[in-house]
């Protein structure tokens, strides 16, 4: 193999060795980003192993492009009130304790974002930033996409509507302000969630409710049938799903 040729090989398989090394297994708590299937919810919650799969160099790079994004992003939008523009970046510890949600655990912050342990609930997550814009507070939630998905959307998209409403149903804010920006140009888009509360029992309390129920007979819950293939194909836990049949 010619040295170029080599070195690229070689720096990918220490990328994907480094990965492996620091990859962490999953805590047993409910995550925004799993609600849109119980089964998946029941895995997390149980500690069911995760499936192995091999680390790729190139997932591994989308990743860390997305998540410093996200920190550009919140930076500059933190900076927002210093030319004059009606916006406040805010701490979301302040925020908590301010309108004393007791409920919520700060488990650590890193730079903007701050995880939080929601105890009744026993959901986990990270939240991208509160702000306050134009006198009006939202709960900030940023996402980077292809620019295929990019130029064609038109809204919120259907699998973040869960997630969103979670983060509301934790913090106490209906609205959910999610900026998209195309990875290819950094051109962005920005929607607004508006949570109701019986969206909040749909998609989050009811689950969670039904969910416990099949965590107390260690018995995995039927696989949603209006799944969507993509859910299903980012699922950690394909191989425990298969056993568990339909």
């Amino acid at each position: 193999m010619p040295v170029n040729e080599q070195f690229v090989a070689d720096l990918k398989a220490s990328i994907e060795k480094q990965d492996s090394l620091e990859a962490r297994k999953p805590s047993k708590s409910y995550k925004p980003s799993s609600m849109t299937c119980i089964r998946n919810m029941y895995f997390q919650v149980t500690g069911t192993p995760p499936d192995e799969e091999r680390s790729n160099a190139c997932l591994v790079g989308i990743c860390e492009s997305g998540s410093d994004r996200h920190e550009h992003i919140q930076a500059s939008v933190s900076k927002m009130k210093d030319f004059g523009i009606d916006c406040e970046y805010i701490d979301v510890e302040k925020f908590v304790k301010m309108r004393k949600l007791d409920y919520l655990e700060i488990v650590k912050k890193q730079g903007f974002e701050t995880k939080l342990y929601h105890k009744d609930l026993n959901m986990s997550f990270l939240c991208d930033g509160i702000i306050k814009y134009k006198g009006q507070y939202y709960i900030l939630e940023i996402k980077t996409e292809t620019i295929y998905k990019w130029q064609s959307r038109e809204g919120v998209a259907e699998e973040h509507i869960p997630q969103g409403t979670a983060y509301s149903t934790c913090l106490g804010i209906d609205q959910i302000l999610f900026l998209y920006e195309n990875r290819d140009n950094c051109d962005k888009k920005a929607f607004i969630l508006e949570v109701t509360d019986d969206m909040k029992y749909e998609h989050i309390v009811s689950k969670i409710e039904q969910c416990d129920e099949y965590v107390g007979r260690l018995i995995p819950p039927p696989k949603p049938v209006d799944i969507s293939k993509k859910t299903c194909q980012y699922c950690n836990y394909k191989s425990e799903c298969r056993k568990a049949g339909k």
